[in-house]
């Protein structure tokens, strides 16, 4: 039988083998495109967690000089509060309480209980002026982020390096709450026990602050890593 030989001059072979480098290549283009589609929209996206950390770091800053400029004369003031929710003080140290007390306590007016002890009339005035006394620390942008397509083209470092910023923030959203609704309750007044509580309740959370705080300070080198 005779071998059928492909003629490599004929129009049907030549067209076929054209078609062919030319789909190839149209998938090539397209994929090379896509590509670089994605990764515009992964660097865009990156930029927006940024952001979030950055706004994030602002709030947490403003929130963490409050409460430990208010930290040393709310510990002061509770010190002196009996368990019948009085607040006694030594007659010599008035105006050592008065300087002490300034930024939370607006004072009125002292009432002899004693020959060496004077009941304090005022009110407490330790509000903070801060946003996060109102909402959390956002994680909206990075919890969208672990949705979509981008994850699978960011580098394992990038993602558990980020991942280690929300985790912290997440600690101390949970720490504040607890904190917030203490305060907000009143339920750090009536015993020694409630008032040591609240303390430690207090600083537990400026040390968490602080190590996020820290850890935001080198926001941009971390994120260095997912270019």
């Amino acid at each position: 039988m005779k071998k059928r030989k492909i003629s490599f001059n004929n129009p049907w072979f030549v067209t076929l083998i054209s078609t062919m480098f030319g789909i190839i290549a149209g998938l090539y283009i397209t994929n090379h495109f896509e590509n670089k589609r994605l990764l515009n929209a992964k660097e865009n996206a990156l930029q927006q967690v940024e952001n979030e950390l950055k706004d994030n770091a602002k709030l947490l800053t403003t929130f963490h000089t409050q409460i430990d400029t208010k930290f040393a004369p709310v510990r002061y003031l509770l010190a002196n509060i009996n368990e019948a929710k009085e607040l006694i003080i030594s007659k010599d140290s008035l105006e050592t309480f008065k300087h002490n007390t300034a930024s939370v306590f607006e004072f009125k007016k002292a009432e002899k209980v004693s020959d060496s002890l004077l009941k304090i009339r005022g009110d407490f005035n330790f509000t903070f002026q801060a946003e996060l006394m109102g909402k959390n620390l956002s994680s909206i942008i990075w919890n969208s982020y672990k949705q979509t397509d981008y994850l699978s083209i960011t580098r394992f470092e990038c993602l558990t390096n980020v991942e280690t910023y929300y985790v912290m923030q997440e600690e101390v959203n949970t720490e504040t709450i607890q904190w917030k609704n203490t305060l907000y309750q009143g339920a750090f007044m009536g015993s020694s026990l409630k008032t040591e509580k609240f303390i430690s309740q207090w600083q537990s959370l400026y040390i968490k602050q602080k190590l996020l705080l820290e850890y935001y300070s080198v926001i941009d080198d971390v994120l260095s890593d997912c270019k």
